[in-house]
């Protein structure tokens, strides 16, 4: 997987155009305040509704009197975890002209949209369907995409630049696009506008 990855960076294509040794204000706020919201929003939203949606619409409480809601999450998140020292070693492995870090990264964005989307449309059939397709999909997101993104985005900040200035003030613009998204967008302006507009409870 990681000689693969060092391969396909090997082309033009998928140069970073940043030629600059320090950082610049256009990656800054660019990659480090608006590049991540995307996903931070996701998984924001996903952390507020999801055992809502399967218990309220999937009804999957039913699935071995609610043992089924109960142990899945624990098991994934073990699993989850485990999933992190693999993406870490990887990770730490790559060796391409555009750094360790930046090729996962641009990895996770598909990975993150199509996993996202598998957890929204769990198809309807019976309950053993659904049940095995929220187990695959969340495991996709929470336990693949996600962390691949969340590791690799968080190493682009001392693997960016030497200098201790630059490393701060990328840390603060990280922390506030995590606070933004997860608190202010997910908890307050998406229950307060989305939900209403879509005619939601």
């Amino acid at each position: 997987m990681v000689t693969r990855i060092n391969r396909i960076f090997e082309r033009p294509i998928l140069a970073s155009r940043i030629s600059s040794e320090d950082t610049t204000k256009k990656e800054k706020y660019l990659g480090y305040l608006l590049g991540p919201t995307g996903a931070l929003l996701l998984n924001g939203v996903l952390a507020s509704y999801l055992n809502v949606f399967y218990t309220d619409v999937l009804n999957l409480t039913v699935v071995g009197a609610g043992l089924f809601l109960a142990i899945f999450p624990i098991v994934s998140r073990m699993l989850g975890a485990f999933i992190n020292i693999v993406i870490g070693r990887w990770i730490d492995k790559t060796k391409t002209k555009e750094g360790k870090a930046r090729p996962w990264l641009l990895l996770s964005a598909p990975l993150i949209m199509f996993s996202g989307i598998l957890l929204c449309i769990v198809p309807s059939s019976n309950v053993t369907v659904q049940s095995v397709w929220v187990v695959v999909s969340f495991n996709l997101f929470y336990g693949l995409a996600f962390n691949l993104f969340n590791m690799s985005h968080n190493l682009m900040v001392p693997l960016s630049t030497r200098k201790i200035e630059q490393r701060g003030n990328l840390s603060v613009l990280n922390n506030i696009a995590n606070t933004m998204m997860t608190g202010i967008l997910g908890a307050l302006f998406f229950p307060a506008v989305i939900l209403p507009v879509i005619g939601a409870n």
